[in-house]
C-alpha cells in the first residue's frame, strides 16, 4: 500500500502550508492605524539669507489708535473690550495720542503691552 500524496495533493499541500506561512508573516508587517507622528515645524538659520515676502503675507492690518473703535483696538494683541474702552475714553478726555509710549497712561496699558502692539499700531495714517 502506497501512503503518500499524490502529486495533485502534495502541490495542494504546497500550496496550503505557503498561504499559511505568507499569512502570518502579514500579520506582523500590517501597520497600525495610528496617524504618524509629524514633528512640529522648526525655524531654520541661514545666515545672510534674506526671504521677501509679499507685503500681504508679511503684515497685519495696521491700527490708528487716534481712530480706531472699540472693536479695531479689540484686534491688537492683549487688547480686550475693557481696555479698548479705556483707550477710547482717555482719546477722548485728552485729545489724539502724539505717541505710541502716550498708551502707557491708560489704566492697565503698561510696557509690555505697548512693545506687543507697537508695530501694529500708526498715528494719524503714519
Amino acid at each position: 500500500m502506497n501512503r503518500g500524496f499524490s502529486p495533485a495533493q502534495e502541490r495542494g499541500l504546497i500550496v496550503l502550508v505557503t498561504v499559511a506561512i505568507i499569512a502570518a508573516g502579514i500579520s506582523f508587517l500590517i501597520p497600525t492605524l495610528h496617524p504618524p507622528r509629524i514633528p512640529p515645524p522648526q525655524e531654520i538659520v541661514v545666515p545672510d539669507v534674506h526671504v521677501i515676502l509679499p507685503r500681504f503675507f508679511s503684515s497685519l492690518p495696521k491700527v490708528d489708535i487716534n481712530s480706531a473703535g472699540v472693536e479695531e483696538l479689540m484686534s491688537l494683541p492683549g487688547i480686550g473690550e475693557v481696555l479698548a474702552r479705556r483707550i477710547v475714553a482717555y482719546r477722548e478726555e485728552h485729545g489724539p495720542f502724539k505717541r505710541v509710549d502716550e498708551l502707557g497712561n491708560v489704566e492697565g496699558i503698561g510696557e509690555k503691552t505697548i512693545e506687543r502692539i507697537r508695530g501694529r499700531v500708526v498715528l494719524d495714517g503714519s
